[in-house]
């Protein structure tokens, strides 16, 4: 409606195509009939129609089977005061869907002899609290205790802007560790910014121009990459948050500045092929991606609320066995997660905030739940 409640044309037009649109891609080729009715395909869609508003920010979604997709489509807005429709092309931030990515550039790298998992953080970064101590494997799964901020003020720098890396290595230098290398499991997007400047240490090029000759073109991702803020990129989606019912612009996070940890951009039909790549061999050797898809296990007990290999947790969600990763940024939040014993890909991209749609708790939960219903 305009200032005087008054429904344009337009307007119609806009709301009568603003729910699930299926974008006509060449990525994929689509699942059986048969198959889309065993794993509920129509009630799927339906089930995300009803996820956010008219005229709001949305999201996009891709569901598939032994690398047939069973439904993918989009809703709502990619850029609200434009009214530019999402589509399964729109580039969203992905977070720390990122650490996968990172995860495998270090494992590329030891494939290669360059580098140990078990090198010690001092052969790169001698500066660092517990330098001696810490392995890339503890900061490849979360165990090395490093400091990691946990709100803005810890970091208090305009989210905007991106830190310098000498600057924001220095606030990792100047804080304590939490624990020793292993002794407990702490969540670190400090450890990736980390992992990602090794891997520029060790290759000798950017994070982004070494993911790039990889990851990306090698796999045909056309349209994802390594970012600072979304308004440099063409057909993003621009981030927001929801207040009393109405979506307003949220901070435009410079994802640079943690890089390894979270500077991913991209698309579901990007990541459909990132997740059949990984999964099905064609990035790493049988040895490095079971190292990659197992979690660590504690000698003294300690038992951490989520299991994690590398970049990846290892998780039951609605009964059944998942290896993936959230994300979440302001403005945005992910979700990509791979069901091992059916083969399975289950990708969600949206441009608001998390908690912000119409579903209590993960919607993936509520997605594997009709995909497995009798």
């Amino acid at each position: 409606m305009n200032k005087n409640g008054n429904v344009s044309v337009i307007g119609l037009i806009i709301v009568s195509l603003l729910m699930v649109s299926c974008a006509s891609t060449p990525t994929g080729l689509m699942a059986s009939n048969e198959t889309k009715e065993k794993y509920h395909a129509a009630e799927i869609d339906e089930y995300f129609e009803g996820l956010t508003d008219e005229n709001s920010p949305g999201f996009s979604y891709l569901v598939s089977k032994d690398g047939l997709v069973i439904t993918k489509g989009s809703v709502g807005f990619a850029n609200v005061e434009n009214k530019t429709l999402n589509d399964t092309n729109t580039i969203f931030k992905a977070a720390s869907i990122t650490k996968q990515f990172t995860a495998v550039s270090i494992l590329l790298l030891a494939e290669q002899g360059k580098l140990r998992l078990d090198d010690k953080l001092e052969m790169y970064f001698p500066e660092l609290p517990n330098a001696k101590k810490i392995s890339i494997r503890n900061l490849l799964d979360h165990t090395s205790g490093m400091w990691e901020q946990e709100k803005d003020e810890d970091f208090p720098f305009p989210i905007e802007t991106e830190v310098p890396v000498s600057v924001h290595l220095s606030y990792i230098q100047k804080n304590k560790p939490y624990f020793e290398p292993g002794e407990k499991w702490h969540y670190c997007n400090n450890g990736y910014f980390v992992l990602g400047l090794i891997v520029e240490k060790v290759a000798g090029v950017s994070l982004e121009v070494y993911m790039n000759s990889k990851i990306f073109k090698p796999l045909g991702m056309k349209n994802s990459g390594l970012r600072g803020n979304n308004t440099q990129y063409k057909n993003s989606a621009v981030g927001y948050g929801v207040l009393e019912g109405n979506p307003y612009k949220e901070k435009d996070s410079n994802m640079a500045t943690y890089n390894g940890a979270a500077a991913l951009y991209s698309t579901v039909e990007d990541l459909f092929i990132w997740s059949e790549a990984l999964h099905n061999g064609k990035l790493l050797s049988e040895k490095s991606y079971k190292e990659m898809i197992s979690p660590h296990i504690f000698k003294n007990g300690f038992v951490p609320f989520v299991a994690y290999g590398f970049g990846l947790g290892i998780e039951d969600i609605a009964g059944h066995h998942t290896v993936g990763h959230p994300g979440r940024v302001y403005g945005f939040h992910s979700d990509i997660l791979r069901i091992p014993d059916d083969n399975i890909n289950y990708i969600f991209l949206s441009n608001v905030n998390i908690n912000q749609l119409k579903v209590k708790g993960r919607v993936a939960e509520k997605v594997i739940e009709i995909l497995y219903k009798p």
